[in-house]
């Protein structure tokens, strides 16, 4: 088999923090397919990271940038000639000890002295704590980063024994607002000839304003001597727990022979990057995730064909090793703590007791050991009977960047620039009334976005609903944002929004997603609640959506399409029909792989990561006006079957009412 390269990079290294084996995939990335290849949700990150990345060097005026070459020995020789200096700056430095090998994203030499500043578009704020105060190990949601820093530190203090070796992080500072107008709008993303992102400058370097840093250097030694002492965590592996130092040679060792790690399954496994369906498969390439369960537990196709145990919802996968259960045919009442008895009859599944029944359903549906119609309990439509006609479906689509566009706004604060409203009368008529986006350039958009919603919605009492809770967080930080604004009608506005998202406002918007986890399940969701699953699913289970939509659908910037198509018997996911800037490769589970970003802003961008890098380019004047014509057609109908597909999942719940 062939090695694609014999060095252990940081890259390497952070991807085997969970599992030792995967730094064996990743290196033979040619071989093994991963679910982040090509996906936007991770390119958006990317690209948020790069933007990030670009603005911390210009905070260090003067700095040597050591060009990226395929060439690790000339990167290495470039660095060495530079460090020959008394005092210099250099980014992305390469240092190297052994075949471990680390980019630098900031060096800064001062005599004896050299600091490492790694840079990250994650979040912190002044005396945000990075150890857990129960055990003083690494906090879970930093360990990439620093087991990240501390690499490079174990890199640096090997290639330089004679220098104090000083670690950071530089970040972005939650609490600090950009004083400058359009300073995202400097750095802009585009792909080259190779489709890599890169990024140039949309201004001369000497009429960069930067205004005040938006980052924040943080000394994270005492962190780093923490990890370096084997202390940072509980080990992931055997490896691990041999110490730090046999910890890399080992790994190092491994990608020298270009030897896997012995296989072992772990609780990681169940958010592991090469388990991928059979049908994403491309190219011929493998599946990690299957070759390592199969020589763990001599598994074969007949046991990969099951349900497996990691897809129950709300599943933890510690437990389920802990118990030997892989698939879900050994998953049972008992473990679960409850009944088969009367599962499908009680009014609502809520709460930790509800929870389990929810995925007892599942289990049994998924398994075959109860028939595999849908589950609907009867408290749903004792729900409907409370709603207000008309009915509204909302949807919105929204930027959180980390450099913002606008003056005055703080990093990763939502920006709403688009909304989709379908509504539904007392008689069944479905009408897609209203959508927004705005197209012009460089204008703050999030006060004339409520305007115009509240426009849309003023006129009557009906129930608005939303899927999961970002329209409602949304709405929320632009009340925020008018709190503090001048806008003339501020109060109008905040009152508004405050009928949508106060708790005791008849009008308090219903989270759809809410009810399906509450009242409903078909055996086609799998595991996930997504909209992206939840809309194929019922389309497969209801009579009248095949018939309603095997006619031609229109609404405002959806034309004649026929949304309900068959293959091989089943219902083909409409957002595979109508894709119109690739925006269906969004990662349904996003809280486990959020990347560079907190859980708060990956509920925020979820469903729209690549409507998300769409609009955001559009902010730049280089965009020709053809292209930008066809990403605002193509923003309204992505956002268009959002709220039908709300629609939708309202139409068969009530079809089932009247039966």
């Amino acid at each position: 088999m062939a090695i694609s390269s014999n060095w252990l990079t940081k890259s390497l290294f952070t991807h085997a923090l969970d599992c030792p084996t995967k730094a064996y995939y990743k290196q033979n990335h040619n071989i093994y397919q991963s679910t982040q290849d090509e996906n936007g949700f991770l390119q958006a990150l990317a690209e948020g990271g790069i933007q990030v990345g670009e603005l911390a060097q210009h905070y260090f005026p003067g700095g040597h940038l050591i060009e990226y070459s395929k060439n690790k020995a000339k990167s290495l020789d470039e660095t060495n000639k530079l460090l020959e200096k008394d005092s210099v700056t250099i980014f992305e430095a390469a240092i190297a000890h052994l075949n471990c090998y680390s980019l630098v994203d900031i060096l800064v030499k001062e005599g004896n002295v050299i600091k490492l500043i790694e840079v990250k578009s994650k979040s912190w704020e002044q005396n945000e704590a990075f150890l857990s105060a129960r055990d003083n190990t690494i906090k879970s949601d930093w360990q990439k980063y620093l087991f990240d820093i501390a690499f490079q530190t174990w890199v640096a203090k090997k290639a330089f024994p004679n220098h104090v070796i000083e670690p950071y992080l530089m970040l972005i500072d939650k609490n600090k607002a950009t004083t400058v107008e359009g300073l995202h709008q400097y750095f802009e993303i585009y792909e080259d000839e190779n489709g890599r992102s890169q990024l140039r400058l949309t201004v001369p370097p000497e009429q960069l304003n930067l205004g005040e840093p938006i980052l924040t250097k943080v000394d994270v030694h005492e962190e780093v001597e923490l990890i370096l002492a084997g202390k940072g965590r509980k080990p992931a592996s055997d490896l691990e727990a041999k110490g730090f130092d046999e910890w890399v040679l080992g790994l190092a060792r491994l990608i020298m022979q270009g030897d896997k790690y012995p296989t072992h399954i772990s609780k990681s496994c169940k958010n592991c990057e090469y388990r991928v369906k059979a049908s994403d498969l491309k190219e011929g390439k493998a599946c990690g995730f299957n070759e390592c369960w199969a020589q763990a537990l001599n598994w074969g196709e007949k046991d990969f064909a099951k349900p497996h145990a990691f897809d129950m919802w709300y599943s933890s996968a510690g437990k389920l090793l802990e118990k030997e259960m892989y698939t879900m045919d050994e998953i049972t009442p008992d473990f679960l703590g409850v009944s088969e008895a009367n599962l499908y009859d009680q009014p609502i599944w809520d709460g930790g007791r509800g929870r389990k029944q929810r995925q007892l359903a599942q289990v049994m549906k998924m398994t075959g050991k109860h028939d595999d119609r849908e589950v609907v309990l009867p408290g749903l439509f004792h729900e409907m009977e409370t709603w207000t006609y008309p009915l509204h479906f909302i949807d919105f689509e929204g930027v959180a960047p980390a450099i913002p566009f606008h003056k005055g706004m703080k990093p990763y604060k939502k920006t709403p620039f688009q909304f989709s409203v379908h509504d539904v009368d007392a008689d069944g008529k479905v009408a897609h009334v209203a959508e927004w986006v705005e197209k012009e350039r460089g204008k703050f958009p999030c006060f004339d976005f409520i305007r115009k919603l509240k426009k849309v919605l003023d006129g009557d009492q009906g129930t608005v609903f939303m899927y999961h809770h970002y329209e409602r967080t949304t709405l929320r930080d632009v009340k925020n944002m008018l709190t503090q604004s001048s806008e003339h009608d501020k109060d109008e506005l905040i009152e508004f929004i405050d009928t949508l998202v106060s708790e005791d406002s008849p009008r308090y918007m219903v989270d759809l997603q809410e009810l399906v986890v509450q009242y409903y399940y078909s055996v086609h969701m799998k595991g996930s609640n997504s909209i992206k699953y939840v809309l194929p699913a019922i389309l497969n289970e209801s009579a009248f959506l095949k018939e309603e939509y095997s006619k031609p659908y229109s609404g405002l910037s959806i034309q004649n399409k026929v949304l309900y198509v068959e293959e091989d018997g089943i219902a083909v996911n409409p957002y595979t029909l109508l894709d119109p800037l690739g925006l269906r490769d969004i990662p349904d589970d996003v809280d486990e792989i959020h990347g560079d970003l907190d859980g708060k802003l990956a509920e925020t961008i979820a469903d729209g990561g690549k409507a998300m890098m769409a609009w955001s380019r559009m902010q730049f004047e280089d965009v020709p006006e053809e292209e930008r014509q066809r990403t605002f057609e193509g923003l309204l109908r992505y956002c268009e079957l959002d709220t039908l597909a709300m629609v939708m999942i309202y139409q068969h719940w009530k079809s089932l009412s009247e039966q």
